[in-house]
Order: structure tokens, then C-alpha cells, then sequence
């Protein structure tokens, strides 16, 4: 498989998994209703559901490493908005939230926004050592 595909089924694992981590952590908080930031909300943290969408959060990550070590950010972040798309259908199957026609024009937008992205070319992968960043230059004193 080419890279651009191996990098995109790698961002698309990532969000996967987040879009999981938060139907998962909202299943596991419905229960308690609104909490305030007090003890209430540590007691959240033990329940099973949201230890479930907390585990999907970090595989997540590590998947998220991957993917930025393979392309550029300004390529890859934009398509973690697909997150947005696939929670809104979840949480409406779920959750029975409301759906609106401006919501679904918002995500039409959202979902064009990731398409010209996804259409765009992304650097391809150096084989050489990376140059310094401007931010590592700036630290270094270069």
C-alpha cells in the first residue's frame, strides 16, 4: 500500500477510535447527570464506560503518533473534523440528539472542508534527518 493511503487509514483508525472514546465516556456519564468540578466529577472517572472511552482515547494517541510522523499537521488535523461528522450520527442514533438543518448544513460544510484536504498532497515522508523546526532554531539559540 502507498503511503498517502497507509496515512490516511491511520487517521482514519485515530479518529475512529476518539468518535468510540466519546460515545463511550458519554454513555458512562448520563447517568450522573450535570456535575460541577468537585468530587462528583472524579467519581465519573471510575465508571466503566468512561475508563472504556479514556483506554479509546489513548490508543487514539498512539495511533495519532503514527500518523504525525508520517505526514504534516496542516495535512492530517483537519481530517480529525470527520470525528465531528461521525459523533453527530452516533449521538443522534444513541442519544436521540436533536438534529437540525443547520447542523446537517454545518456538517456538509465540514465534510467538504475534509475532502479538499484529503485531495491535496501532502509532503512525502523524508528519508534524511529532518531540519530543525523555526520553534527547536528559536530554543536552540540558532
Amino acid at each position: 500500500m502507498g503511503g498517502k493511503k497507509v496515512t490516511i487509514i491511520l487517521i482514519l483508525i485515530s479518529v475512529a477510535l476518539g468518535v468510540i472514546g466519546q460515545i463511550l465516556i458519554k454513555q458512562g456519564v448520563m447517568s450522573a447527570g450535570a456535575v460541577g468540578f468537585n468530587k462528583e466529577v472524579f467519581k465519573l472517572i471510575l465508571k466503566p464506560f468512561v475508563i472504556l472511552g479514556l483506554f479509546s482515547y489513548a490508543v487514539s494517541s498512539i495511533f495519532w503518533l503514527l500518523v504525525l510522523s508520517r505526514t504534516e499537521l496542516s495535512y492530517a488535523y483537519p481530517m480529525v473534523a470527520l470525528g465531528y461528522v461521525l459523533v453527530f450520527f452516533f449521538s443522534w442514533w444513541f442519544f436521540h440528539d436533536k438534529v437540525t438543518l443547520t447542523r446537517i448544513m454545518g456538517l456538509v460544510l465540514i465534510i467538504a472542508g475534509v475532502i479538499l484536504v484529503a485531495i491535496t498532497e501532502p509532503k512525502a515522508g523524508e528519508e534524511e534527518p529532518p531540519q530543525k523546526t523555526a520553534i527547536e532554531q528559536k530554543v536552540s539559540g540558532e
